[in-house]
């Protein structure tokens, strides 16, 4: 459990904190820095860790972490990192898609009663690829958006440009932000979200051929997909295999 964790720590450190995944979490212990004038108050980041491969200790261990969010005020405890490094471990596509089964299991579940409009999800895993969890062209809940939402995203952003000339390869570089060294899921308070995004944080969005979706994140998604093709695929493998080695 402690490898585990200090290697989840190694990824926030170095991705979320040093490349400002977040830009309102600027350590690996503390979260929801910078939102105070909004009404949201920094507190402690909970690592949590089940060590169990089976969908419903996975799914209990899940349910545990939000009842602790529940009954905790977010001065105490602002948000929970639960890893789950025995749920699809590996980078292979067996792996793959053994995450994304049981989190999706896990996001319908929350669904089920309600809890996301209380809750938001974050999903991580070693070999996270948006290509490869369904559905490809629409939303999933806990996952980056479609990778092909990417370049309509940046143009409405206004980075044009970015959006013109960065090739697929680059712009698949977007899924290193998701690539902890094991599964993992950040279970955040809404409220943090939204004081996060801001007012009218859901844009319309002209994904091509008249389609038009509703879409959120898009400064901070564009922002990352922009930032992650600048560091390169060299240094983002490297850094994923050293967080692994960890363990």
């Amino acid at each position: 459990e402690n490898k585990c964790t200090t290697a989840l720590k190694s990824f926030i450190d170095r991705i979320v904190v040093n490349e400002s995944a977040c830009p309102y979490t600027k350590s690996v212990d503390i979260a929801a820095t910078g939102l105070e004038v909004k009404g949201v108050t920094p507190g402690p980041v909970a690592y949590r860790f089940n060590g169990s491969s089976d969908a419903c200790a996975a799914l209990g261990a899940f349910w545990s972490c939000v009842c602790e969010l529940l009954g905790t005020p977010e001065s105490e405890l602002s948000t929970t990192m639960l890893s789950l490094p025995a749920v699809g471990p590996g980078v292979d596509d067996n792996a793959l898609n053994r995450f994304a089964i049981i989190l999706e299991l896990i996001s319908r579940n929350l669904c089920l009663f309600r809890g996301d409009a209380v809750f938001g999800l974050v999903h991580f895993h070693p070999a996270y690829d948006r290509k490869l969890i369904h559905p490809i062209n629409k939303p999933a809940y806990g996952h980056l958006p479609p990778e092909n939402w990417l370049r309509p995203m940046m143009k409405l952003n206004g980075n044009t440009e970015e959006a013109e000339n960065m090739t697929d390869e680059e712009l698949h570089l977007n899924n290193y932000q998701r690539r902890a060294p094991f599964t993992a899921i950040n279970i955040l308070r809404v409220n943090q979200l939204n004081a996060a995004a801001g007012a009218k944080s859901i844009v319309e969005l002209d994904v091509g051929d008249g389609i038009i979706e509703k879409a959120s994140g898009i400064t901070t998604y564009s922002r990352n997909a922009i930032r992650l093709a600048g560091v390169g695929k060299t240094q983002l493998d490297a850094g994923v295999e050293a967080d692994i080695a960890m363990m």
